[in-house]
């Protein structure tokens, strides 16, 4: 009875090392790659599973890959290719599998392509070439990489370029063109260097005379002249007054610009200060009040920004209503950009918001844009003298500090020009 229990007990051990053994197999083949599926037999029925193993992961994810991926031979024969290849080929899968890779390498390219093919026997290579896809090139990149000893295959990486040289034809266009743009900017400058000289030497020089000789002839042989010939001398001297100061204007629009100036901290009331003094005779003689209240500190072109007050202040006092004192406010504060409402202006910036305001002859809204622009008069010019250029001048100092400035008004109760520039 001993004995045949042991004999048993022998028979269940073999059972159990026989399907232990079985089972490092199965292990050892679903480590491999080797099986897709196994049953298990449970309470004398069978219960199959399957394996969404790594190596069937790494399948579908080649299968849906964005670039090509092949595996070719020694001899350069393929072997396997995902759909976005033969995709790019334009040619079913039955034309490209089994084909040479070299079939589809364009001529231009074929020496660069065998170097690197020779190259990956042993390692790894990678460089741009063209494929030939029917009568066209399509530049591509490709990775190279041998996987010997596991394979002896070359695997290939493709990666379409079409729309990247698309882009670098773009960009090369767009530099090219731009450097055609600033030889044309380079020429003109050269131009109106030209320009600035005849004008400063040229042409201000006759006038000049002019207005030497005029005045002598009134002076000297006033009592000789008829009135209508004292008033024709008179008439020559404004008019070459007007062209004179036209020409000064013109050359200081030209000179607006930021080209080898120095930007500095700087408090605007003590250039405004400056300015008031530039102006006491004009001030006092209009009976006008300046106020300035508390200014902030930017950073700007000291002397472009006296200008900029200048012509401002200067606007206020020459278009004054008669009926009454010129009154100028100018004040100012620091705002952050993202509580403006002005597209023009960075959200991420800080500005000095400048607000010039006076109770002058004002002008209707729908100049408010126009007044900028060079040579715009609202006014009689007998009356209201100038070029129409001080605030052309104005605009272009503002822009050259990156900042923006707004005009508003209403005819006879004043005017208001809001600027903004940078703090920092």
């Amino acid at each position: 009875m001993v004995a045949k229990s042991t004999l048993h007990l022998l028979l269940r051990i073999q059972e159990l090392e026989r399907r232990l053994e079985e089972s490092k197999q199965l292990i050892e083949a679903i480590k491999a790659g080797e099986v897709d599926a196994f049953a298990i037999n449970k309470e004398n029925e069978s219960e199959i599973f399957t394996l969404q193993s790594g190596d069937y992961a790494y399948r579908v994810l080649i299968e849906e890959f964005g670039e090509g991926a092949l595996n070719v031979t020694e001899d350069g024969l393929i072997v396997y290719t995902n759909p976005y290849f033969f995709g790019l080929l334009q040619l079913p899968y039955e034309k490209v599998i089994g084909s040479s890779i070299f079939d589809f390498i364009h001529p231009d390219s074929r020496k660069k392509f065998e170097l690197l093919f020779k190259k990956a026997l042993t390692g790894k290579s990678k460089d741009e070439i063209n494929l030939k896809v029917k009568d066209t090139m399509i530049p591509v990149y490709v990775s190279l990489t041998s996987l010997q000893p596991k394979l002896a295959t070359v695997g290939i990486v493709i990666t379409d370029f079409t729309e990247k040289k698309k882009n670098e034809k773009t960009i090369l266009e767009y530099q090219e063109n731009l450097e055609r743009k600033n030889f044309e900017l380079v020429q003109r400058n050269t131009e109106l260097a030209s320009f600035i000289y005849i004008a400063s030497h040229d042409l201000q020089e006759p006038l000049r005379k002019i207005q030497t000789f005029a005045s002598r002839i009134l002076e000297n042989e006033n009592s000789n002249l008829s009135e209508k010939a004292q008033d024709h001398f008179t008439r020559m001297q404004t008019t070459a007054r007007r062209m004179q100061a036209l020409i000064e204007d013109l050359l200081s629009y030209s000179r607006t610009n930021t080209a080898g100036q120095k930007f500095e901290k700087t408090n605007l009331a003590n250039i405004l200060e400056d300015v008031k003094e530039d102006l006491k005779e004009e001030l006092e003689q209009k009976q006008a009040t300046l106020d300035i209240f508390e200014m902030c500190d930017a950073n700007i072109i000291p002397f472009q920004f006296r200008q900029l007050f200048f012509n401002l202040i200067g606007n206020s006092l020459k278009f004054s209503n008669p009926e009454h004192p010129p009154h100028i406010k100018v004040k100012s504060e620091i705002v952050p950009g993202s509580k403006l409402t002005n597209k023009k202006l960075y959200p991420k910036n800080t500005y000095c918001h400048i607000k010039i305001s006076d109770n002058g002859i004002g002008f209707e809204p729908e100049y408010s844009e126009k007044i900028f622009e060079v040579f715009q008069r609202l006014h009689d010019k007998d009356i209201y003298h100038g070029t129409g250029i001080g605030l052309a001048i104005v605009k272009k100092i503002v822009e050259n500090h990156e900042g923006i400035i707004t005009a508003t008004g209403e005819l006879n109760k004043g005017a208001r020009f809001d600027i903004y520039v940078p703090v920092g």
